[in-house]
């Protein structure tokens, strides 16, 4: 290819402050690490320079170290020229290389993970010039605020664009992500793999509650379990969600879902009823006095179990007033339950037939006292905490990690025991493990406890599928 064509412009060195301007060769232009790896849309520049030439020139040191312009140098290279017109930038030190390269791309969009990965490499210059900050003490060192000022982001942004740029360069395969975003979701579960895995080396003793073990999962029925392996007021918190019998099964199956689809066999009220009555004796035996229970209750029948709990019934009389009676006389325990029920409010309507009623879109939950424990700070009685995404769930009421945890914080401390007799997912036992709780967790079908078990301890997550943006949203 003839000289000619390599710019269409004059070729006249002049000087502009520091930087002079020659054609060089460019087998002489070196390239070191370079934070752009995709192109973009380079045939469109490819072919504009094709046919005007090469209208801005690239930047370079006096070493003939590539500066900026690194699109403009390819696509020179790959249509043969064998000269460039080039900035020389003189007395360039490392950190403005980088500043100058960023400020390049300003124009032509980096992506996420070349924009995470520059900013920590000026992050990194920047201290080396002046110096890291000393935790504890008053200095002039460079810290991480400055940077984020310096390149005019907030200190959020720049403290996960530094989080992802050591990932990237642990784990290359984060670049499939098309978002920082997914790439933190990410991130985030495979710390919590990391946590869960390591603790899950030790065996759980079955009947050792108090040696510091992680968590005891049993395969069974609750109600033999508490009563042969869990001695009285050992338990700091419990989260009871039991069937709440309203034919879930059978709704699922009309639907056409399938019944086996639902995560229970039988979600009729008398079955439901009669499981959660038998229970609850030994659950408020095993609890410790001043600790609490949260119950997960259809919000059809949340006033007959506020009753229940608390062993009062509520006469109301034409014309009289209210009056509250003892439900059992001979009963031997009760709670102290909250007459207004805690709404967990979801992303979107929940499992119902959806044809001829309307789709809830949160969930009653009990709170109970045995005794009184206070509450470790305020809280609204409405939490708003979207589902785990359909690919994750392991189980078709699987309720988030961070609900369970909410509570934990609310009702308990780092290395007390916390009960799940209905464990399902046994996501709050991951909850518990993941705060330093210690837990035990019971799920009677042995299908549903085997993946519970693999999900506590680290190994699946749901189906393991990539997060889709737009179902998040």
């Amino acid at each position: 290819m003839e000289d000619t064509k390599v710019v269409s412009t004059e070729a006249v060195e002049r000087t502009h402050e520091d930087m002079l301007i020659e054609k060089v060769s460019l087998s002489a232009i070196k390239i070191g690490v370079r934070r752009r790896v995709e192109m973009g849309d380079i045939d469109k520049l490819r072919s504009s320079i094709e046919r005007k030439g090469l209208l801005n020139a690239i930047i370079i040191t006096e070493d003939y170290e590539l500066v900026a312009g690194f699109r403009r140098l390819t696509c020179c290279r790959e249509l043969g020229f064998k000269d460039i017109y080039a900035r020389f930038k003189k007395d360039l030190n490392p950190l403005e290389i980088k500043e100058l390269e960023l400020e390049e791309n300003v124009h032509e969009a980096l992506t996420w993970d070349e924009i995470a990965l520059l900013r920590d490499d000026i992050h990194k210059l920047k201290q080396e010039i002046y110096g890291k900050p000393v935790k504890g003490h008053e200095s002039d060192g460079w810290t991480l605020d400055d940077t984020a000022d310096s390149l005019g982001v907030s200190a959020g942004t720049m403290s996960q664009d530094l989080q992802v740029a050591q990932a990237l360069r642990d784990f290359p395969n984060l670049r499939k992500f098309g978002s920082k975003r997914q790439a933190l979701k990410t991130l985030s579960k495979a710390r919590e793999t990391a946590i869960l895995t390591e603790l899950a080396r030790r065996e759980p003793v079955a009947t050792d509650f108090i040696t510091g073990q992680p968590y005891i999962l049993h395969n069974g029925a609750a109600q033999p379990y508490l009563i042969e392996n869990v001695a009285d007021e050992i338990i700091d918190l419990v989260f009871f969600d039991p069937p709440w019998g309203v034919d879930i099964d059978v709704i699922g199956n009309s639907r056409g879902l399938g019944g086996d689809k639902t995560s229970y066999h039988d979600d009729s009220l008398s079955g439901a009823k009669k499981m959660t009555e038998n229970l609850l004796p030994e659950i408020y035996r095993v609890m410790k006095e001043n600790t609490h229970m949260y119950m997960f209750v259809g919000t059809l029948f949340a006033n007959y179990w506020i009753s229940y709990l608390s062993n009062m019934k509520l006469t109301m009389e034409p014309g009289e007033e209210p009056v509250w009676s003892v439900l059992q006389p001979d009963r031997e325990w009760s709670f102290d339950v909250r007459e207004i029920p805690i709404l967990w409010v979801k992303e979107g309507g929940g499992y119902t037939d959806f044809e001829v009623r309307f789709m809830p879109r949160y969930e009653t939950i009990l709170h109970c006292n045995k005794g009184l424990r206070r509450l470790n700070y305020a809280c609204s009685d409405v939490i708003e905490c979207n589902r785990p995404l359909s690919v994750e769930r392991i189980h078709t009421q699987q309720k988030p990690i961070e609900l369970y945890q909410q509570f934990m914080r609310l009702s308990s401390l780092p290395n007390e025991l916390i009960l799940d007799p209905c464990a399902g997912s046994f996501a709050s036992i991951r909850a518990a493990t993941l705060l330093g709780r210690r837990s035990i967790g019971i799920e009677k079908e042995k299908e549903i406890f085997d993946r519970g078990t693999e999900f506590v301890k680290g190994t699946v997550f749901g189906q393991d599928t990539i997060v889709d943006e737009e179902e998040e949203k």
